[in-house]
């Protein structure tokens, strides 16, 4: 499972991260820049940052700069309640993405789909196969839960391949009942998880 450390001094802020980041590792939580320069510093091998620019005692852009000196590659999100160019500048100099708060599972799928295809690997392909052995799934199916496993919204799916809402709802029935789940997302980390 992935481990994402959230930085934001807004404890409502953090609890929402977390609800979202939940389901696809582990979170630590720190809520100031110095609270996370000791989790940076803690030799823990993160698979995502989410920071605030603004933080109680510093910024965000200076936290993300001090774990670029050790996690030069590792998946990072700058959140911030402004849109301002040097900031969003800043960020892509950090090599991050920007996100103007609030934002949810959709805006953040471009990360996690960055952090879940860091962490697993090979073992996105492996799973995707093992599931379309399994429950007999189409190549459509299984597309589609290649796409879950690499984080991919549905939207950017539908987009991407054309295909109508509804007709990505059908085969996402389908493969459920043939799977015996209630939602992708369960799925997907139970196929992950196997591997672990």
């Amino acid at each position: 499972m992935a481990s994402f450390l959230i930085v934001d001094d807004n404890p409502l802020v953090r609890r929402a991260l977390m609800c979202v980041l939940n389901r696809y590792g582990e979170c630590r939580m720190a809520a100031s820049a110095s609270d996370a320069g000791r989790h940076i510093a803690s030799g823990r091998d993160w698979d995502g940052f989410v920071i605030d620019v603004r933080l109680e005692d510093g910024s965000g852009l200076d936290v993300l700069a001090t774990a670029r000196r050790v996690y030069a590659d590792t998946p990072a999100v700058v959140l911030s309640g402004n849109l301002d160019r040097m900031t969003v500048n800043r960020a892509a100099a950090l090599n991050a993405r920007f996100l103007c708060k609030p934002c949810g599972t959709e805006e953040l799928a471009p990360f996690l789909s960055d952090v879940l295809a860091r962490s697993t690997g090979d073992r996105i392909f492996a799973a995707t196969e093992r599931a379309r052995h399994r429950w007999g799934l189409s190549p459509r199916e299984a597309e589609i839960v290649e796409a879950t496993l690499r984080g991919r919204a549905r939207d950017e799916y539908v987009e991407a391949t054309g295909m109508s809402v509804n007709t990505f709802k059908t085969h996402v029935r389908k493969l459920l009942e043939k799977a015996d789940y209630q939602n992708l997302a369960s799925l997907a980390i139970d196929l992950l998880n196997e591997q672990s």
